[in-house]
């Protein structure tokens, strides 16, 4: 589990410096889609998005606005936390009246659904691919 643990903060850790690189600012990393491009807050063109289709412009730039620095930040922030709370537990340093469940929740499902979004990435191990949930009752 450290192995998973230590991949996981690698890749927060990355993403965290990666959309703070992408705007220098507040208004950098707050991006709007145009038709043909997409703008920062602050006005810079952050990516032109222009070709041969207006449709498939506009989308591309729509997926690109739904992905800013400023959105990448609020989820890496949600793993974060989640890593964290982790730690706490795994050291006995949260109360928790199922402790053992919890754990073994974050072990078998939720650390390895938070890696899944890497399993492209060169340290990914395959055992760390989700399980299947029990069914629910």
């Amino acid at each position: 589990m450290d192995a998973l643990l230590s991949f996981l903060w690698a890749r927060t850790d990355e993403g965290w410096r990666g959309a703070l690189a992408a705007g220098a600012s507040s208004a950098a990393r707050t991006w709007s889609a145009r038709p043909d491009r997409v703008e920062s807050a602050d006005g810079a063109t952050v990516t032109p998005t222009s070709g041969e289709d207006a449709r498939v412009d506009r989308a591309r730039s729509e997926h690109i606005t739904r992905n800013d620095p400023a959105h990448a930040l609020r989820t890496l922030e949600s793993t974060r936390r989640l890593l964290e709370q982790y730690e706490l537990l795994h050291a006995d340093m949260v109360e928790h009246p199922e402790r053992e469940i919890l754990l073994r929740e974050y072990e078998e499902f939720i650390l390895p659904l938070l890696a899944l979004p890497f399993s492209d990435h060169p340290d990914h191990r395959p055992e760390w691919s989700p399980r299947e949930a029990p069914p629910r009752r």
